[in-house]
């Protein structure tokens, strides 16, 4: 009775287990420090880029989701995590072979050598063998798999929003460069009309040599900043064309980029930061880590313990192969073995302190991504009220110059004022339209920032996750 009563000792205590450090909580406010209450939408929309009402950049952001290198390669990961998953699960359940073989011996008598015979065998057995889940290791492991995949796919998803954010905003960044090269073409016009009459006025002896070189190296610093402007449009090209996965040549054509200048994205709620904790994939996906990395604790602590295997045959044997199948060459086993490791110089127990620093590796990193997430929502909060500044400010500016352009060239129609000087205002108010362009811009990238700090579904048009 005594091995009976220490199996169901051994079976009473796989129960039993390690216990380990669950998800840390973290001390949240009950609303963002920067939230001002001015937002424009009742809540994030998940396909927010939408909200532009611009057919190319949502077909844009859809070949992206679809052929972008990088998803791609994380739904693979997807993909062989799922099929480890089900090999974890798999080790929980009985393992069955069928086994046949056969052999043919010819043996001679070294003292008769005329005499010799001939032995045969046939074997044919079904083998069942089955783990018992002691100190839960199995599925330990099982859950370790699952949430291994479960991070995989959030950051699948994690991914998918930082190349959406990164899709828009170089789409906005090339259709902005559009606009603010159409206007610097227009000053550099200007500009080298100004240039012309003021060199007839050196020509006339009413101007300094010193004026007309500084007003051409004015004139150089505007069709220096035109070729700059022209590289940066290419670069957006060329990223837009990388992130879609295609060969980055440049030469993409953007007919309604222009369309996003005089264009509005509404400011998103940025809801309770406790919200955020669900909405924020990466922050699930840190936490899947963390889970998987608890469950990886249990297995190395389990690996310390007794490990018990039943096995059971069952099968035929015979000499012909033709009497294989016969009841009275019926065989069977019915085996179990207990190992309990003894001396392994330290392996077991240095394993099990590394899975335990691991495990608090990955609770400092999901500290480090729950704080990030909450920085960039509060950053994003705090910038939008000094873009806003910004905008409100350069739009002053530009009003107060535009009036002064009116006012010049009524002047010059009055005979009060030259045209080179009317020019001059003229200008200046197109590179304070510029400014007025980078400004709006700066608040819309802010914005795209804000909804890629808020987290959202993307929904993918194939489910491949769990």
């Amino acid at each position: 009775m005594r091995p009976v009563f220490i199996l169901v000792l051994l079976l009473a205590l796989s129960a039993c287990g390690p216990r380990v450090e669950g998800v840390p909580e973290v001390s949240l406010p009950k609303r963002f420090a920067q939230d001002r209450g001015n937002y424009t939408l009742p809540s994030p929309p998940e396909r927010w880029w939408t909200l532009f009402g611009s057919p190319e950049l949502d077909g844009v952001v859809r070949e992206v989701l679809a052929r972008n290198h990088d998803l791609r390669r994380a739904r693979f990961r997807l993909a062989e995590l799922a099929a480890r998953l089900r090999v974890a699960r798999a080790r929980r359940f009985p393992e069955v072979n069928l086994a046949f073989s056969g052999r043919r011996t010819r043996n001679t008598l070294v003292e008769a050598p005329e005499f010799n015979f001939i032995f045969g065998e046939f074997r044919t057995q079904a083998q069942v063998s089955y783990e018992v889940d002691l100190w839960r290791k199995l599925s330990s492991g099982e859950k370790a798999a699952y949430f291994e995949m479960l991070s995989a796919e959030n950051t699948r998803l994690a991914l998918a929003q930082s190349l959406v954010a990164e899709t828009v905003s170089e789409y906005l960044r090339a259709g902005f460069t559009l606009c603010e090269l159409d206007l610097l073409s227009r000053e550099i016009r200007t500009a080298e009309t100004r240039l012309r009459l003021l060199r007839k006025r050196l020509a006339e002896g009413l101007l300094s040599a010193s004026a007309l070189m500084e007003e051409q190296a004015r004139v150089a610093a505007l069709r220096a900043q035109d070729l700059a402007l022209q590289r940066s449009l290419e670069e957006s090209l060329q990223k837009l064309q990388l992130l879609s996965g295609v060969y980055p040549s440049g030469n993409l054509r953007l007919r309604e980029a222009r369309r996003v200048c005089a264009l509005d994205l509404p400011l998103p709620p940025p809801g309770l930061p406790s919200r955020l904790l669900r909405r924020r994939p990466d922050i699930r996906a840190a936490e899947a880590r963390l889970k998987a990395a608890a469950e990886k604790v249990k297995i190395a602590r389990a690996a310390r313990f007794p490990r018990l295997l039943l096995t059971a045959e069952e099968g035929r044997v015979s000499n012909a192969l033709k009497d294989l199948l016969q009841k009275r060459n019926r065989i069977w086993t019915l085996t179990f073995g207990l190992t309990q490791p003894l001396f392994n110089a330290g392996r077991l127990g240095a394993e099990e302190r590394a899975a335990r620093e691991v495990l608090r590796e990955a609770r400092e990193e999901y500290l480090k991504t729950v704080l990030t997430a909450f920085k960039e929502v509060e950053f994003a909060l705090l910038s939008e009220e000094r873009l806003r500044g910004i905008l409100r400010e350069t739009r002053r500016e530009y009003a107060d110059q535009k009036r002064r352009v009116v006012f010049a060239r009524e002047r010059f129609r009055a005979g009060l004022l030259d045209l080179p000087r009317v020019l001059a205002e003229e200008m200046t108010l197109f590179e304070t339209q510029r400014k007025l362009l980078e400004a709006r811009k700066d608040l819309l990238l802010n914005r795209v920032f804000l909804f890629k700090a808020l987290g959202g579904d993307f929904g993918f048009p194939e489910k491949e996750g769990t």
